[in-house]
């Protein structure tokens, strides 16, 4: 038997046409876009089929079709037999982690991403008129506790290491002009490089403190319930062990850096842990949803193993021919 250890990638991802192999392939997905279009009152199928790179680029449309690529590719693999016994997400992508390790259904899930892009979309624009521009940009050849001892020696303000996506590549955010300053001290600490993101806000950083709060209210009142799969969060790297836990988790989620190097590394655990107890190497990690973003990421870790992507229809019948 083949287990999967699946990884949901996040905002960014987002590609013209994603998923729609996936819909004329399969029943359940098609019931997902119907489902998903349904909750958010708007007509996905259509806008996957016929919106341009930057119509999906905006912030509340971005969030909406990457999750529901991601549970696409989800439900294909269920459909097909697969068993998928971890999950973990990077920043949007653990909402579908949540939903794929039982803690909420898809009606609570996209419901949830409704909400939680507008109000990061809300949370920026007042960061921008109180604070300035604001931005972010990856910093490649550095790792995140060097980045954080610069800011730290340089009496840097106004930025945060918002995503440690890996030993060699960590996000910074915060605002412009400070990213601008800490350009020359990082190159000189022995980045590689720093380069802006096509984004206009700074995502988990204290500027999405209000968010937060709001999200963290919107969360109490929705159903979650405890996980049926181990579930692995971005912020703490930490199994998600139950329902009131999950909501605390995602609530501090916007305003907190992404910990992705953790996540990798405590899923290379549970891999190894999986080989030893249950005597079994056919034991598949997965970016199950569009691109390559974290196979990328994971390849770039030092990790021996394999990260496969699973997005497509093609990936999958391949993964289901070899086995």
């Amino acid at each position: 038997m083949v287990n999967i250890i699946a990884l949901y990638p996040g905002q960014g991802s987002q590609q013209p046409n994603m998923a729609l192999d996936l819909y004329a392939s399969s029943p359940s997905v098609r019931d997902l876009f119907g489902l998903a279009s349904e909750i958010t009152h708007r007509d996905l199928h259509c806008l996957l089929e016929t919106g341009s790179e930057e119509d999906l680029r905006q912030t509340e449309v971005t969030q909406l079709v990457v999750t529901l690529a991601n549970r696409a590719a989800h439900a294909r693999l269920l459909e097909l037999g697969f068993v998928i016994t971890a999950h973990s997400g990077l920043s949007l992508g653990e909402l579908s982690a949540y939903a794929a390790g039982g803690i909420l259904d898809d009606a609570t899930l996209f419901s949830l991403v409704s909400k939680r892009s507008a109000l990061m979309a809300e949370a920026g624009a007042r960061a921008k008129k109180e604070h300035g521009k604001l931005g972010m940009a990856a910093v490649i050849g550095m790792d995140f506790a060097t980045v954080e001892k610069i800011f730290k020696e340089n009496s840097l303000t106004g930025i945060y290491p918002s995503n440690d996506n890996g030993p060699n590549q960590v996000v910074i955010a915060g605002l412009a002009s400070s990213i601008d300053k800490a350009k020359g001290h990082l190159i000189e600490g022995g980045a590689r490089r720093v380069l802006p993101l096509k984004v206009s806000g700074a995502f988990h950083t204290p500027f999405m403190q209000e968010a937060t709060e709001e999200f963290s209210d919107f969360l109490k009142g929705l159903p979650f319930s405890d996980p049926k799969a181990k579930v692995i969060s971005s912020v703490t790297a930490e199994e998600v062990l139950g329902s009131e836990r999950a909501k605390e988790l995602l609530g501090m989620q916007l305003a907190n850096p992404v910990r992705w190097t953790k996540v990798m590394q405590k899923m290379s655990l549970i891999r190894e842990d999986m080989k030893q107890t249950e005597k079994n190497d056919h034991i598949i990690l997965a970016e199950v949803g569009p691109g390559t973003v974290l196979a990328g990421l994971w390849k770039n870790s030092g990790s021996d193993a394999l990260c496969t992507p699973l997005g497509r229809e093609s990936e999958i019948q391949a993964l289901k021919k070899e086995i």
